[in-house]
C-alpha cells in the first residue's frame, strides 16, 4: 500500500513538473555568459533597460536571413541608451569570427551559448526532447517582463513593433 501511495505521488509529481515547462519559455530567464570579446553578459545588470535577445545560429537558414533586418533595427535605436541588443549563439566562437568577418551582425553575439540556450530557453516536447525553435525574438521591458517571444520573421516584425511602443520618438 505504502508503495503504491509513493509511487503514485512520484506520478503526479512528474506530471506537474512535466505541464509546467510543456512549451516554450514564456520569460526570459536571467542568464550570464560571455560575448565574442570575453566580456561578460548578465541579464540582471540591463534592469531598466529594454533588452532584445535573439537565438540563433550560422547554420540556420532563417536565422541568417534575418540579421538584415535586424542590424537596420540595430542602427535605428543606436542612439537610445536604454536598449540593448543580445544574441546567444548556439554556433562555437571559432566558427563566429570567420562568419561575422564575412556577415557582421550588430547584436552582441554570446558565442558557445548552446547549453544555456538548451537548459534556460528549451523545453521538453512530449517525446521527451528538448526543443528550442530558432530563430526565436524575445523583448523584456523596463520592468523586466518578456512582452514579446515570436518565432521566426514574425518575430522580427514584433521587435520592431514593439520598439516603437517602447521608443515612441524613434518611429520611422
Amino acid at each position: 500500500m505504502r508503495k503504491s501511495l509513493l509511487i503514485v505521488i512520484i506520478l503526479v509529481s512528474a506530471i506537474a513538473c512535466f505541464g509546467q515547462t510543456d512549451g516554450a519559455v514564456d520569460t526570459v530567464p536571467s542568464f550570464v555568459a560571455r560575448d565574442m570579446d570575453g566580456k561578460q553578459f548578465s541579464m540582471a545588470d540591463f534592469k531598466g533597460k529594454v533588452v532584445v535577445v535573439n537565438l540563433w545560429f550560422i547554420n540556420c537558414p532563417n536565422c541568417l536571413a534575418e540579421i538584415k533586418a535586424l542590424n537596420e533595427i540595430v542602427e535605428q535605436y543606436r542612439s537610445e541608451p536604454d536598449v540593448v541588443f543580445v544574441a546567444p549563439a548556439a554556433s562555437k566562437q571559432q566558427e563566429l569570427v570567420s562568419f561575422l568577418q564575412k556577415n557582421p551582425f550588430k547584436y552582441r553575439v554570446l558565442p558557445d551559448s548552446l547549453m544555456m540556450i538548451i537548459s534556460q530557453f528549451g523545453r521538453p516536447d512530449k517525446s521527451g526532447e528538448i526543443n528550442v525553435p530558432f530563430p526565436m525574438h524575445y523583448v523584456v521591458d523596463r520592468d523586466g517582463k518578456t512582452v514579446v517571444k515570436k518565432h521566426g520573421l514574425k518575430g522580427v516584425e514584433a521587435v520592431k513593433a514593439e520598439l516603437a511602443k517602447q521608443f515612441p520618438a524613434k518611429r520611422l
